[in-house]
């Protein structure tokens, strides 16, 4: 159950923003591809990013008098940048296929029910 209900969730996190109605033909294509591209995890490589601070060379400093002594206080300004890395993950490699399959079928279904591919209720 466990290994169905997970592409069902990715499928209906691509559909945010269609139609509650193309929803509905993903719906009802998704037995059939899952049948034909049932969920196949294996262990790869895949590149992932995450954000790093870095510095920029530049300080902001601020400088508080009290009495005859003065203190000043430095930091760095910081940027973000992007870094890619490799890490091992569990993929399914029938996802691609899978979902090509259901959209193409979604598309079919909404076609022949509402005349076009988004399934878009006619005005």
């Amino acid at each position: 159950m466990k290994k169905l209900f997970a592409p069902l969730i990715v499928l209906l996190g691509l559909a945010g923003c269609a139609t509650p109605q193309y929803r509905n033909a993903q719906q009802e294509c998704t037995p059939a591809a899952m049948r034909q591209y049932p969920v196949v995890n294996v262990m790869q490589p895949v590149t992932r990013t995450r954000a790093v601070q870095v510095p920029t060379g530049e300080s902001r400093c601020t400088t508080v008098q009290t009495g005859n002594v003065a203190k000043t206080d430095c930091k760095q300004i910081m940027r973000t940048e992007y870094r890619s890395y490799q890490e091992m993950a569990l993929v399914d490699i029938n996802d691609p296929g899978r979902s090509a399959m259901i959209n193409a079928c979604a598309a079919q279904v909404c076609q022949q029910r509402f005349g076009n591919a988004d399934c878009e209720p006619k005005k």
